[in-house]
């Protein structure tokens, strides 16, 4: 995978990557394996990749529960700011080795400012959950109103929960520009806020090998996290470009997953791409869990080994898609809805290509602009305005079919020879009648 240069920096020659190179293709990357919980490569599985969309394999980890603040564990420093503003000398190394201990620990009214800092941290974590949930052993860590000020600079960690850089509680924040991370442990991700914790992020390099590890991720307690720029790659299982269960803001950014799906939004969790790019192994978006999530995705692309593109499980969940955003999935549907899922799922102007199956829950679609849509429906209620195109590619059930103003089943929906049932009860405006269908096939209440 190509590497992005970080932004032009005063003193530095390099010229600034383009917007223009952001947007390149991506390629997957050969699957290295998964890191168990020393940081050590095991072989990768041999299930299919599409297995993790269902739940077989390479399972994501939902985030844990949430304890609330006053659980949060003492926090150790090599390097402690805790009153004041301190500025680091440039290239100013940090290090430890030491388990729970990060090297670099901001709290209360401190703040740190380093630029192009070596940060070294190894060891791994007493408590995965700790770890998750406060910040404990990350190797640079805001907590408590802390602040970090990172300007280029290389992070590397080895071990269990060492996350690269955590914010966690209100008021704490860390601001990223030109770095690069790399995660070496099973649950330690790239950058990390939870508890109402900040993190911005601009041209950020984040590698992460660690099963359970995320380049980006929002713990219990939600977050805040914008990205501009940068390259996001994970290899191990169950790692996600973004897991999320707070707000994350991305933009111009590109993302490879060898072994997991591209996004994992969680309860309370609101993910929004803008020209994002993202190539992932084993499935698009999963919205899952007891709560209301969503999802908006303008330009750029997400495409899939495997997989489905669109996943609901338990969620309330809002999806749109805008601005001729691509998503492309080998093997799998466009969007599938189970575990008393009910998802709204909107498109403008988009080229949607695959199923749409809804086996526990509900959906429905509302297609606007020159939207198309070539696939196969189950148990989902579509909205087509004037304009867009359905091209049946398997026989259908409809809950519900809505036709906007200027619409007429002739020209929205092209049958391809294939029967389209629908609940007359929730399509009134078609009378219960059953239609012929452009390209042969029928449209026809359910009852007849």
């Amino acid at each position: 995978m190509k590497r992005l240069g970080p932004p032009r920096r005063p003193g530095h020659r390099r010229a600034a990557t383009t917007a223009s190179a952001l947007l390149l293709p991506l390629t997957l990357t050969a699957l290295s394996g998964c890191s168990d919980d020393d940081g050590a490569a095991t072989p990768p599985p041999v299930a299919s990749p599409a297995a993790t969309a269902s739940g077989a394999r390479c399972v994501t980890d939902a985030p844990v529960p949430d304890e609330g603040a006053d659980a949060a564990p003492a926090a150790t420093g090599a390097y402690t700011v805790s009153d004041g503003a301190k500025t680091a000398s440039r290239k100013k190394p940090f290090k430890t080795s030491q388990a729970d201990e990060s090297a670099v620990l901001a709290s209360g009214s401190g703040k740190l400012t380093t630029h192009d800092s070596k940060v070294t941290k190894s060891g791994g974590t007493s408590s995965v959950d700790a770890s998750g949930g406060h910040g404990l052993n990350a190797a640079l860590l805001a907590r408590d109103g802390g602040r970090l000020d990172l300007s280029g600079g290389t992070f590397r960690t080895k071990g269990k929960g060492a996350t690269g850089v955590f914010a966690s509680g209100k008021g704490s924040r860390a601001e990223l520009s030109a770095n690069e991370i790399e995660a070496k442990g099973a649950s330690a991700h790239g950058v990390m806020a939870s508890y109402g914790g900040e993190l911005a992020l601009r041209y950020v390099q984040i590698d992460t090998a660690g099963a359970q590890a995320a380049p980006i991720a929002v713990g219990p307690g939600g977050g805040t996290v914008t990205v501009s720029g940068g390259t996001m790659t994970s290899a191990g299982c169950g790692s996600p470009g973004v897991q999320t269960a707070g707000e994350v803001s991305l933009t111009q950014t590109l993302f490879d997953l060898a072994n997991s799906e591209a996004f994992t939004v969680e309860p309370g969790g609101a993910l929004s791409l803008t020209d994002v790019r993202a190539s992932a192994a084993a499935g698009g978006v999963v919205l899952r869990g007891d709560g209301e999530t969503s999802f908006t995705m303008k330009d750029g692309s997400i495409q899939a080994s495997d997989g489905d593109i669109f996943s609901v499980q338990q969620a309330i969940a809002d999806v749109k898609l805008t601005g001729g955003a691509e998503v492309k999935t080998k093997d799998g549907a466009l969007l599938r809805v189970r575990d008393r899922g009910v998802v709204t799922f909107a498109a403008d102007d988009e080229k949607l290509h695959g199923d749409v199956i809804v086996s526990d829950g509900s959906a429905a679609l509302d297609l606007t602009g020159s939207t198309t849509l070539d696939g196969r429906v189950s148990g989902a209620s579509l909205s087509l305005a004037e304009g867009t195109t359905w091209s049946v590619a398997g026989d259908s059930t409809v809950a519900g079919l809505d036709l906007g103003a200027g619409a007429e089943v002739s020209s929205v929906i092209v049958g391809n020879g294939h029967a389209v049932t629908y609940d007359p009860g929730s399509s009134p405006a078609l009378h219960g009648k059953s239609y012929r269908l452009t390209g042969g096939g029928t449209l026809r209440p359910a009852s007849s």
